[in-house]
């Protein structure tokens, strides 16, 4: 087990031993300041590269969904089995799944697609123009932004909240990447929209295989994801003031890839929107672009949204 601050060693976290034909296991869980829970997008990162391990050179991740049915334990010794199970070879296309088990059970399962490129195929790519985002380099980092929320209100705020928020920033500096926030407003307050956007990269470089620039892109797609839901739904922060988030779980998560060819030490932009929210469950849908425009990944996320305090229907009303 790694503790947050050997968490930026991203190749290390993914990193899988073989222990049988087509069953891995890994190697360091990466676990959350606040509990032995392992950050789920280090399982999504395992579980792809599992998968990955079991395919022909020459085959592309296309696309994976994934489900969380229970949390990944980081003080559990023997960590994370992945059993993989070989779905379907075909000439263009393979398809695995994956189940993660945790002593002697099952708390996550993948299904991913394969696809050998068809070079002589009709192209058609969205291309957004992003010369009206703010730069990264003039967007403040999440954990200065936080750090700033602190030294404005430390007299203000409950002991509670000011240990909580700590601790993000400890977790937020540990992370395998850096993240700047694209919006105005405080990382910490209650925004007001259904949207957010940040620039992100990995905290050095990374070994240039492009199945392994996925990979790791997978972890960094669940990094506050269903987050954006509670945006939407106007709440602060867990810890934060009431009305607030009480709880943020991802219980499914899907990619679809359309560029082959980027660089995760680069930075790329993470745009996300909140779609709905019912019954304790919220629904994400990002996409994530290269700094040119280029869009490199579809994402979606279904994930338990809890409220605690005042809350009122939030929406457009006919």
């Amino acid at each position: 087990m790694i503790t947050s601050k050997q968490g930026q060693h991203i190749e290390e976290v993914v990193g899988l031993q073989e222990v049988d034909e087509n069953v891995f296991k890994s190697v360091k869980l990466w676990k959350l300041d606040h509990g032995d829970n392992v950050f789920g997008g280090i399982v999504i990162a395992q579980a792809t590269h599992a998968a990955i391990k079991t395919v022909q050179v020459g085959l592309h991740l296309h696309s994976l969904h994934c489900y969380f049915s229970g949390f990944a334990d980081a003080s559990v010794p023997t960590g994370i089995v992945y059993q993989v199970e070989m779905i379907r070879d075909g000439n263009s296309y393979a398809t695995r799944s994956v189940k993660a088990i945790q002593n002697s059970r099952c708390i996550f399962s993948l299904l991913c697609s394969f696809h050998r490129p068809e070079i002589n195929q009709l192209i058609f790519k969205t291309k957004i123009d992003l010369s009206g985002v703010i730069a990264p380099e003039s967007c403040q980092s999440l954990e200065v932004s936080l750090q700033n929320h602190i030294d404005e209100n430390r007299d203000s705020l409950p002991p509670k909240t000011l240990n909580f928020v700590e601790l993000q920033i400890k977790q937020i500096k540990a992370n395998a990447f850096e993240h700047r926030d694209t919006s105005p407003a405080p990382y910490y307050s209650k925004k007001h929209g259904s949207s957010q956007a940040y620039w992100f990269r990995a905290r050095g470089r990374i070994q240039p295989d492009p199945s392994y620039h996925k990979i790791i892109l997978a972890y960094a797609s669940d990094f506050g994801f269903i987050d954006t839901v509670r945006i939407g739904m106007g709440l602060h922060s867990p810890g934060g003031p009431l009305p607030r988030a009480s709880m943020l779980v991802s219980l499914s998560h899907s990619m679809f890839f359309y560029d082959h060819d980027f660089d995760v030490s680069e930075w790329m932009l993470y745009k996300m929107e909140a779609e709905t929210a019912k019954d304790g469950r919220g629904l994400v849908v990002g996409r994530i672009y290269a700094r040119d425009g280029r869009l490199l990944a579809v994402c979606a996320q279904e994930g338990v949204v809890r409220a605690e305090g005042h809350v009122k229907e939030v929406g457009p009303k006919l």
